[in-house]
């Protein structure tokens, strides 16, 4: 401890340049109420100079460059930053990227904290890169040189212990927040917004996924043409999400549709235009086959929007009640699921004002809370 205070090293980097990803937003979340916390004294550790100013609010180390390496850049950069803080002896360094690096147990600091989410790097079908496969190799070998692993649910908790076989006492489901972020905008208003700045015209049915396979978009697209074919429903489908392993056939898959005038991505919507966009929408549609959380859903039900998701992994959980679940993979099911909600004026406001309540259960507040007192367990059980 430095002046009384608990010394924790953040591994910021993972929510640097990374604009989209669920765990770059859940990085930057939690350090943004972390580092206000003066119980603790504040280190932010990343690769590369950004421009983000919560940089300036804590002690910033930047990890050593080495040029020229054709590859294991990272991997020795980091070797190299546990070098030449050996002397430091941090309380605790979070990792909250599920990223490790081989001998990570060497880093300077009393506890090791990682962020796991879940396990989806193992469970969630599509093609990882080399990293991940890293990564797994060391959770499931080498986590008795961890000292806590966060899961964002209960879901995502069995998951941890059951594939990293991780001791069952050294996880903790601590749930993401997310729906104070987010407000039930005026309907009109949102529309002229993002019909303004996207191009996205009402009425419409939304989706916010990264383009990969486990997003599962492609049954989708085909649980929309089945709902188009058979209804009179003529809304549009939209889909915010970076291109990822897959995407190719994705898109050739909604070229090819009848429909295709009516189906439109969008790679990406600045945040602030988001909750605009959740409340423009008529439907929010998420039938993603693995999900450790599922943030897309708490934000369209703060937004509210009424919600249709996936009855596996840890979307029943995270929906609490107030969405319609179907199995992903049945896209007949899926149809009938959107024509329905789009039919029944009833159940949609009954599903509407039961989510709005539940989103608000899901703060970043609480995230950070029950974080802190997880470190601050590990650092009074060891000086005990």
């Amino acid at each position: 401890m430095k002046n009384g205070r608990i010394k924790v090293a953040l591994m910021s980097y993972a929510m640097d340049n990374r604009r989209g990803m669920g765990t770059a937003l859940y990085t930057r979340r939690l350090i943004e109420k972390l580092i206000q916390d003066d119980r603790f004294e504040w280190y932010l550790v990343h690769f590369d100079t950004v421009d983000d100013p919560l940089y300036s609010q804590a002690h910033e180390i930047l990890i050593p460059r080495i040029p020229h390496l054709p590859f294991g850049t990272r991997f020795i950069r980091t070797m190299l930053f546990f070098w030449k803080y050996r002397n430091e002896q941090f309380d605790i360094i979070h990792w909250f990227q599920p990223r490790l690096y081989p001998f990570f147990w060497l880093a300077p600091a009393r506890h090791i904290v990682v962020t796991a989410h879940g396990a989806g790097d193992i469970t969630a079908p599509g093609q990882f890169p080399f990293s991940r496969r890293v990564y797994n190799f060391l959770m499931k070998h080498f986590n008795h040189r961890i000292d806590a692993v966060i899961g964002v649910s209960e879901f995502g908790k069995r998951e941890i212990i059951e594939h990293y076989d991780v001791p069952s006492k050294k996880v903790f489901a601590i749930y993401n927040g997310g729906g104070e972020d987010f407000k039930d905008l005026d309907t009109a208003g949102s529309q002229r917004l993002v019909s303004q700045k996207y191009g996205v015209r009402a009425p419409f049915i939304l989706d916010v996924s990264r383009l990969e396979p486990h997003k599962n978009i492609d049954t989708l697209i085909r649980a929309y043409e089945i709902m188009r074919r058979e209804s009179a429903i003529s809304h549009r489908l939209v889909v915010v999400g970076a291109k990822r392993f897959g995407a190719e056939k994705t898109i050739a898959l909604a070229k090819a549709s009848p429909y295709a005038n009516d189906i439109m991505f969008l790679d990406f919507v600045q945040q602030e235009h988001l909750n605009a966009l959740y409340s423009a929408a008529d439907l929010f549609v998420f039938p993603s086959l693995n999900e450790g959380f599922g943030l897309p859903v708490i934000e369209a039900l703060a937004s509210g929007t009424p919600v249709i998701t996936s009855n596996v992994t840890a979307l029943p959980e995270v929906a609490g009640g107030c969405a319609l679940t179907v199995d992903p993979a049945d896209a007949n099911t899926l149809a009938e699921a959107m024509r329905r909600l789009l039919s029944d004026g009833e159940l949609r406001r009954t599903l509407v004002e039961k989510g709005l309540v539940w989103a608000q259960e899901f703060t970043w507040e609480t995230t950070v809370r029950k974080t802190v007192a997880l470190y601050e367990s590990l650092t009074h059980a060891s000086s005990a």
